[in-house]
């Protein structure tokens, strides 16, 4: 039952009503407010039990001796149906409500009874005067004042003041009993949040990630405009009223919905950062924080050698830097005050200098001595390892090539046999194939691997590289045609010579074209280039792709690479790495080029005078 119990409180939907629940509330909170101000409702009974001590009196008092004093001085008239009784004189005119004027007629209403006599205000024994006396009337020291309430009037006041303070305890008991349950609905809140059912551990959402001083400057952004948003809806109130006016019932429900809106934003940020504090990330995840804690561990990477903990020899050069720094300001500091101390010991601090520049300076050289050792060693190994790949590659191509001719020869009098069945003979078609490919690969690795040694044999002469585009799309033309693409071909008018190795060159085109063929969209073109510029004789080849290439210009001319992950094409991965291969070994460059789904490869050589 614990864990039933647990579970529902920690569950999504029962945080999300009891948030709901609290901004209804709040809500309902303000528009009950707006709602007492546009009807004037009094609450004051429900704190001040005496009716003759209420502010509401006290203004009836003050309308009441405005109005006396007004009528002595000329500016109003006095209504014959005030609910008090007055006398006033200005010694020679006199007014009163009243069949006595005497001043004991008045004093008998001790409970609200005011006099001005003889430049002095009295009261009577059980008026409140505090009220009276901060509302400043200063009328004539020859000016008479009695005024007082009669009991039959207060009493009925008080009745009444009874009755409405009976009438509104209801609901100021709802109004105790939302407020106490909107505080235990955000202490549950508080409670709950970032807790989750499942494992009721502490979980952050995305947001919470928000700087903290950006959730701040939200927050009392939001504020603010809320209550400038109030301000502007709510209207000025015209008094007592028994009903709301149009425009009023309108400007509750504008202000309960934009009250709705803003503390739900509130509540959001204030919750996530209920959950930051749980965490106890509030003040890291401050950008103030950040920026210190940056500049706090950027000014200790200065000294602590962090960037060179994985460099022994070049961790020794860090700390014995830094001691020389500290010593020579230490050194240069006694120095000054050797000086202005005039003391005979001011040669010692350059003394000390020079036999720690020593110290530095041989020290470094032993350093630099064993980083350069470690240099050659890494290199040589490096090397060695490099000459040992070129060497197992070639010998495997070479081993390799034995044994696959003779397959390929049995293979070749297999097919020759008249009397093989329909199945035997498409085996024997596609060990044919197969073979053909492996031989092709074996090559091509053989290939690669002496041009990468340094060791392929060169024939360089001038050769016109227009023509020998031209004879490569020629031999071709069955693969182009097959391959359905349409060839675009820009060639110069005139012979462009250059100097390579024709034969390599052949390979270059040929492998690079080939990779245009396999990879091509169905249906697209590919384009053939090739222009002076520069000096230099510039082909280029370009084609647009039909798969995503996910990859990096670097990543495709590596060995074994394929565009083409899912391999739905025959292929090494060779083609291109033989082909900058072979075009470097010429002298020439190659440079590959992605942008969306074009590809692109750039074979440039200097450009040559045609052979004599």
């Amino acid at each position: 039952m614990d864990t039933r119990l647990r579970s529902f409180s920690l569950h999504k939907v029962t945080k999300v009503i009891a948030f709901i629940l609290a901004i209804a509330l709040i809500t309902a909170f303000f528009a009950m407010a707006m709602y007492i101000y546009y009807m004037d409702i009094e609450l004051e009974s429900l704190v001040i039990e005496e009716f003759k001590e209420s502010k509401t009196f006290m203004n009836q008092v003050k309308i009441a001796l405005l109005e006396l004093y007004g009528m002595l001085e000329k500016r109003s008239e006095i209504s014959k149906n005030v609910p008090y009784y007055y006398y006033i004189s200005d010694i020679r005119n006199s007014w009163t409500n009243s069949d006595d004027t005497e001043r004991s007629f008045f004093e008998q209403f001790g409970d609200a009874c005011y006099i001005f006599e003889n430049g002095e205000w009295t009261v009577g024994p059980g008026t409140n005067p505090a009220p009276t006396y901060s509302f400043y009337i200063a009328p004539r020291n020859y000016y008479k004042i009695y005024l007082a309430f009669p009991d039959d009037y207060m009493a009925a006041e008080q009745w009444e003041w009874e009755q409405g303070r009976s009438g509104k305890l209801p609901y100021v008991i709802i109004a105790a009993i939302s407020l106490v349950l909107l505080i235990l609905l955000i202490i549950y809140l508080i409670i709950t949040a970032g807790r989750s059912s499942k494992d009721r551990e502490l979980h952050l959402h995305k947001w919470d990630g928000m700087f903290t001083e950006i959730q701040a400057a939200v927050l009392v952004s939001v504020i603010a405009l809320w209550v400038q948003a109030v301000r502007a809806l709510v209207y000025p109130s015209t008094g007592f009223s028994t009903a709301l006016e149009t425009n009023e019932i309108l400007s509750i429900v504008l202000t309960a919905a934009v009250t709705a809106f803003a503390f739900s934003l509130c509540g959001l940020i204030l919750l996530s950062v209920v959950r930051k504090i749980k965490a106890g990330n509030m003040i890291k995840n401050s950008l103030v924080y950040i920026t210190l804690h940056w500049i706090y561990d950027y000014l200790r990477s200065l000294f602590d050698g962090r960037a060179f903990a994985n460099y022994p020899l070049t961790k020794s050069l860090f700390y014995r830097q830094l001691i020389f720094i500290c010593a020579s300001f230490v050194l240069v500091f006694l120095t000054f005050i050797c000086f202005i101390l005039e003391s005979f010991l001011i040669l010692l601090p350059p003394i000390l200098e020079a036999v720690m520049v020593y110290w530095y300076i041989k020290g470094n050289n032993k350093t630099f001595g064993d980083i350069n050792r470690g240099f050659d060693i890494s290199l040589e190994e490096q090397m060695k390892s490099e000459r040992m790949k070129v060497a197992l590659i070639t010998n495997v191509s070479h081993d390799l090539k034995t044994p696959l001719t003779s397959i390929i020869s049995y293979v070749d009098l297999l097919s020759k046999e008249e009397n093989l069945t329909d199945s035997a003979r498409d085996y024997v078609k596609i060990l044919s194939e197969k073979s053909s490919r492996l031989s092709n690969m074996v090559s091509d690795l053989f290939d690669l691997a002496k041009s990468t040694s340094g060791n392929m044999p060169l024939d360089i002469e001038s050769i016109d590289m227009k023509k020998l585009i031209e004879q490569t799309l020629a031999d071709m033309e069955d693969k182009v045609e097959k391959s359905g693409l349409l060839m675009k071909v820009v060639l110069p008018e005139k012979p462009l010579f250059i100097l390579a190795d024709g034969k390599k060159l052949y390979r270059v085109f040929q492998n690079v074209i080939d990779n245009a063929l396999k990879y091509s969209f169905k249906g697209t073109r590919v384009y053939i280039t090739l222009e002076k510029r520069n000096g230099h004789a510039i082909a280029a080849i370009k084609n647009t792709a039909g798969y995503e290439m996910d990859f990096t210009a670097d990543e495709i001319l590596q060995r074994f690479n394929r565009g083409d992950k899912s391999r739905t094409t025959e292929g090494s991965g060779l083609g291109l790495s033989i082909a900058e291969s072979f075009t470097q070994v010429c002298g020439g460059t190659l440079r590959v080029d992605i942008d969306g789904d074009l590809f692109k490869v750039t074979i440039s050589f200097p450009a040559a005078e045609p052979a004599l």
